[in-house]
């Protein structure tokens, strides 16, 4: 069995090799990438709290790599009526140009490469990860 598990990291890494590769190619890194994405997604903006939460990094690596994005011009911080300690991290249309031109093209070689595996693959393995990450947090809820 660990020979298959060593597999499924091995798999799981090279994903994300490749991701960092494609972070370098457009003069990013990975965080950056990531967090970038979560920018993008968002819309209509977020806080670093969400960031946080939401990659898992830590709250001083996304305030980093924010602070660089606005001094880059891609995103400006708006205050939050309700909550003074927080802002909003809103894309500016330089910081929309820039995931147009970085994050777009990722999200639909994404989106090709579960439509080139097929409906049925794609499902079984949606279902797989889905049963393997389940069973794996059940496991780890056992051993803490």
């Amino acid at each position: 069995m660990k020979k298959e598990q060593d597999k499924l990291i091995n798999y799981l890494k090279s994903i994300d090799d490749a991701y960092e590769e494609y972070a370098k190619a457009k003069g990013m890194t990975y965080i950056s990438l990531v967090i970038l994405e979560e920018i993008y997604e968002a819309g209509s903006g977020c806080t670093q709290k969400q960031i946080s939460r939401d990659t898992h990094y830590p709250k001083q690596t996304v305030n980093l790599v924010v602070k660089s994005f606005w001094e880059d011009g891609y995103v400006e911080l708006k205050e939050i009526p309700t909550d003074r300690r927080h802002k909003y991290i809103v894309l500016t249309e330089k910081g929309r140009k820039h995931c147009e031109e970085v994050v777009a093209p990722l999200w639909e070689k994404e989106e090709c490469v579960i439509t080139d595996m097929g409906k049925n693959e794609s499902e079984e393995l949606v279902r797989l990860l889905e049963l393997y990450c389940n069973l794996y947090r059940d496991g780890i809820n056992k051993i803490k």
